[in-house]
């Protein structure tokens, strides 16, 4: 799954069911092929890696063994940025000192190239601009300056309205280059970030670079004051001060990117009934994890460089739909079954929007999309799916909830439980969907999702309950339509920003004591609290906590710098502790 907002909701709890001879043989099915994608030799499958190749390697001979036609759809990924030439001069006054690469500044991976001498310096503060509002641009001339802006918009009620596209860094760097300035330097208080793909464009026309605060001394005035001032008083910074045109910069940059071809995999299970063959079921899921950690590891710093084996994220879908292709190939359903893995899901859905815009077969023909992304952490003591329905109509989804075997539980929603996965391609190219999760956990991203943590046999009790909807999907006369209202993404930012970063892992499972978390973040606020996976929030601040719900609008509810007390149960003993709340990076 990949690294953007989801949530979903709770399912309810059943008694785990004891696995019957034909599950323990699936389970083995599932168990060999998870741990051949999650092994150490594919080095976590990540984009642009031979490793990746390996596994869709595997995954068309699998399709080709059950006598399927396999392909293998390729698109241009960029793996790695290097510098071929750089060279960075500050010069205050009459005096000029090199800035040293990579620990001074440092290019983004979208940068675009440079070779300018003695262009002068513009602090933008944060280089927003609300019509009507805030503006850091008003009166300010930018064309052929070097502006200097942070990277993250502060939690403040001047900025409460901004929408969540006009927050980001990406809107505020395309605003400055129609403004045609000469660079832009991004300051970036949390240290560094080394040069390597980024997400958005491939390429600015101008350069944008990673610089840190201390690199420019007095350059722009005492930083830290100004910034303070401007969180103090919610105002732009004053122009009595933003331009230094006693401090400029030299610049020579250029940079090579290193493209590599990341695959999809699709295959084809032919439909029996000769009217309804040429319509399309899509089984999904994505091929592809972290690597080592390069980009979208939750583990820290520490972990670069680690494997990321993906055993959950998404080995465990990817074994799901090749298990299914097994069965469906046997049941023969009248309308055609699709089975697609997609590559490049983790670096923003990058192999299924290729293929929603080159289908390899015809689009209109595609009526209904399955994806299986994270399905192998059901709980065995307490059973749960959820089930998204982003697209779907909600009397689909209600029907397909029917289907789940006797004594298994659905917890199903359309809208907000959608998940940022392969789906939401087609759901946006008006193709209704289901989505298949067991959860959020504390290995989510980290090298800790291994493949001994799987619950095969709980893996093996969802089998079936796929393979019904697939079919039943595949066998029916008509089928749901597009709705465009369980379509709409609830986006987070859109009213106001979510102000307080609190670390917790959410578990989304009903739970009647409270809110129950999965594990915490490194460096939180959870953390440092003491809160731990399975620890049960029940009070933050004055307000009782009884669901995720609950939580997050205690959560919308501070600000930066409020203290609150949280309460909360660890087995059968009440604990609390106050905490001082920060504001999101």
């Amino acid at each position: 799954m990949g690294p953007w907002t989801f949530a979903f909701l709770a399912a309810a709890l059943v008694a785990p069911v004891p696995p019957s001879g034909s599950e323990t043989a699936v389970a083995a099915r599932l168990r060999r092929d998870v741990d051949y994608l999650a092994s150490p030799a594919l080095k976590g499958r990540g984009n642009g890696y031979p490793e990746l190749e390996q596994a869709a390697g595997r995954i068309a001979r699998e399709w080709k063994a059950l006598g399927l036609k396999a392909e293998i759809q390729r698109f241009p990924f960029i793996a790695k940025v290097v510098r071929e030439q750089q060279e960075a001069v500050l010069l205050h006054g009459d005096e000029g000192r090199p800035l040293v690469w990579g620990r001074d500044l440092e290019a983004l991976g979208f940068s675009g190239d440079a070779d300018f001498r003695n262009k002068p310096l513009a602090f933008l503060g944060y280089g927003v601009q609300i019509p009507g509002g805030y503006d850091d641009l008003a009166g300010i001339e930018l064309k052929g300056r070097v502006a200097v802006i942070a990277r993250a918009v502060p939690d403040l009620d001047a900025f409460a309205h901004l929408p969540r596209g006009e927050r980001s860094l990406l809107a505020r760097l395309k605003r400055l280059e129609t403004a045609q300035v000469a660079a832009v330097l991004v300051l970036e208080e949390g240290g560094l970030r080394p040069l390597q793909r980024e997400e958005g464009p491939v390429k600015f026309d101008i350069p944008v670079l990673g610089l840190s605060p201390e690199a420019l001394g007095a350059a722009c005035g005492d930083l830290q004051a100004r910034f303070k001032t401007i969180k103090a008083t919610g105002k732009p910074a004053s122009q009595d001060f933003i331009y230094a045109p006693w401090t400029a910069l030299t610049l020579k940059l250029k940079l090579r990117r290193e493209e590599a071809q990341v695959p999809n995999v699709v295959a084809v299970i032919p439909g029996r009934d000769p009217k309804l063959r040429k319509e399309y079921i899509v089984l999904g899921a994505h091929l592809d994890h972290l690597g080592l950690g390069e980009r979208h590891s939750m583990g820290g710093a520490e972990t670069r460089g680690q494997v990321h084996p993906g055993a959950d994220d998404n080995a465990s879908g990817t074994a799901m739909v090749v298990e299914l292709a097994r069965e469906l190939k046997k049941a023969r359903p009248r309308r055609s079954i699709l089975l697609m893995h997609f590559g490049g899901e983790e670096e923003g859905l990058l192999g299924s929007s290729y293929w929603v815009q080159h289908p390899t077969h015809p689009l209109e023909s595609v009526k209904f999309m399955l994806n299986f992304d994270m399905v192998g952490r059901l709980d065995p003591k307490a059973p749960k799916l959820m089930m998204g329905g982003l697209g779907a109509p909600k009397s689909a989804v209600e029907a397909a909830k029917k289907l789940a075997p006797e004594g298994f539980a659905i917890s199903a929603d359309v809208g907000a439980s959608v998940g940022g996965s392969d789906h939401m391609s087609f759901s946006q190219a008006k193709i209704p969907t289901f989505f298949f999760f067991t959860g959020i956990h504390g290995e989510y991203h980290r090298p800790t999702d291994t493949a001994d943590r799987i619950n095969f046999e709980g893996m093996a009790k969802l089998a079936p309950f796929g393979r019904a909807v697939a079919l039943d999907l595949a066998n029916a006369d008509t089928l749901p339509a597009f709705d465009p209202e369980t379509a709409k993404l609830p986006m987070k930012g859109d009213g106001g920003p979510m102000r307080i970063a609190f670390g917790t892992i959410p578990d989304y499972s009903d739970n009647p004591k409270g809110f129950r978390i999965n594990g915490v973040s490194k460096g939180s606020t959870a953390e440092a609290l003491g809160l731990q996976a399975g620890d049960i929030l029940t009070k933050f601040g004055e307000r009782p906590i009884k669901s995720i719900y609950d939580f997050m609008a205690a959560l919308g509810a501070h600000k930066p710098g409020d203290k609150a007390l949280i309460q909360w149960l660890r087995g059968e003993q009440t604990m609390q502790a106050e905490a001082t709340l920060r504001g999101r990076p």
